[in-house]
């Protein structure tokens, strides 16, 4: 985790992505799947937000969105005061070196027939004036600042191990000075005991080089270590936000709730409630009226399955979506 300077560097407001899917045999009416459905969040510069949720919940199409290979179906990614989506093509060629992607597979991000010299040298080549020298030494200088040796540059991908690759993708993501890096389940893909290698690198480059992180991830243990701030994104929709110690000691919605009581305590002493959810993840296509979550949904109660809830803040500093904490609860 690190210090902000208390400025949002990046915005999402009113942020949709529905695609089109056709609902009969031949195709000719069609049906939306709302796989992000109207969110909103703030980054300060400098630290790192979380976004985690069930698989499919929409937080990958999110930070497609972010790096504009999405196309929003609505709102607003406001980077730096400006607008992403309204930029020039000169603009966009600007915003999209400054935010940069670490992915989650190491061995399928990289390409297999290029050597390492390439892959972190193409940004470089594309969108800089550096002569041929200059881009030789920056990539070995940024091998070694990801814990590589220059020479290395040399190699092909599948000469190196799993977390090597992964610290390939972090020098291919430094190599255009960004200010902000989408990380998508940077580590969820490494052995256990290479994760936390991983997770130190990011933190201390984010420290030298003043960066900030949109982190996706399901794996809790990685997000309580790395994010400053945290969104539980349930079908498309962020049902709470909360500083990351806030959120974990005290999580207010009965989604949030069920995904802590899944997570392994941090110490096997540790006595935790087991909250079983029941049913299936209702599908984006046709999602339920009112809460989202309301037929999985212990605490259901009578508004829950005809009006959507909105933002309450009922603890300083956290924001739930849900009746319970409305007038109505």
């Amino acid at each position: 985790m690190s210090t902000s300077n208390g400025n949002p560097l990046l915005q999402i407001k009113g942020l949709k992505k529905h695609f089109a899917v056709a609902s009969s045999l031949f195709g000719r009416s069609k049906t939306w799947l709302k796989a992000v459905d109207g969110i909103d969040l703030e980054i300060e510069e400098g630290t790192t937000y979380g976004l985690v949720g069930e698989s499919g919940c929409g937080k990958t199409t999110t930070a497609k969105m972010v790096l504009l290979l999405e196309e929003p179906t609505e709102g607003e990614i406001v980077f730096d005061g400006m607008n992403a989506l309204d930029l020039n093509k000169e603009d966009r060629r600007v915003y999209k070196a400054s935010v940069q992607a670490v992915f989650q597979d190491p061995w399928a991000s990289l390409n297999p027939r290029m050597r390492v010299s390439g892959i972190i040298g193409e940004p470089l080549e594309v969108n800089s004036t550096m002569t041929k020298g200059e881009i030789k030494s920056r990539v070995e200088g940024l091998l070694v600042e990801v814990g590589l040796q220059p020479a290395q540059a040399n190699l092909f991908p599948h000469e190196f191990s799993g977390g090597q690759r992964q610290r390939i993708g972090v020098a291919r993501a430094l190599a255009l000075n960004p200010r902000l890096i989408v990380l998508d389940e940077p580590v969820s893909a490494l052995d256990v005991s290479i994760r936390a290698q991983i997770m130190n690198l990011l933190e201390d480059l984010q420290e030298e080089h003043k960066l900030t992180y949109l982190m996706i991830a399901h794996h809790l243990a990685t997000v309580r270590y790395m994010c400053d701030k945290v969104g539980v994104m349930y079908l498309g929709r962020i049902v709470e936000e909360a500083e990351t110690e806030e959120l974990f000691d005290n999580p207010l919605h009965p989604y949030t709730k069920a995904l802590m009581s899944a997570a392994l305590p941090s110490h096997p002493d540790i006595e935790h409630e087991e909250i079983i959810l029941t049913g299936e993840v209702p599908s984006p296509v046709d999602p339920p009226s009112g809460c989202h979550f309301h037929p999985r949904c212990m605490q259901a109660f009578e508004p829950c399955a005809g009006t959507s809830p909105v933002i309450t803040h009922p603890v300083a500093g956290h924001k739930v979506v849900c009746h319970l904490f409305s007038d109505e609860g």
